[in-house]
């Protein structure tokens, strides 16, 4: 799982760039398939032709979810891994986290999600069928 912390606003222009940044860092490769839901992050300003940079650049097929479709997005199942997960730490140990400089603990869980979790969270959302 792909994520960032970051003070900015999180609008079109940096989601275009975290995702330069995952592609360069080589968490995407070609003849993956990257999946969005339709926010304006996604398919605002030049994004609106992100599905066809991404597969003519770098052979990513991008496929887009459904307009209100939460059920179909893995990403629904990530978020409430999280949360479930985040439940389980003490209250203390998320405070002082955000007083020093280490990872935040949502960092530390979502990092941590396995490649089995992932897939898991597909055929939950019905897009990979089950075994």
């Amino acid at each position: 799982v792909w994520c960032s912390l970051h003070e900015c606003i999180n609008d079109a222009d940096q989601f275009h760039l975290e995702l330069e940044y995952a592609i360069h860092s080589g968490f995407f490769r070609g003849g993956d398939v990257l999946v969005l839901d339709n926010a304006a992050v996604h398919t605002g300003k030049e994004n609106s032709v992100l599905q066809d940079y991404l597969w003519e650049k770098y052979t990513i097929f991008l496929l887009f979810l459904p307009a209100r479709a939460p059920e179909w997005n893995p990403m629904e199942q990530v978020w409430k891994s999280l949360v479930q997960r985040l439940r389980e730490l003490p209250v203390n140990k998320c405070r002082e986290v955000a007083k020093e400089t280490g990872p935040h603990p949502a960092i530390e869980i979502l990092s941590g999600i396995t490649y089995d979790e992932v897939k898991q969270f597909y055929r939950g959302s019905g897009l990979v069928p089950q075994d």
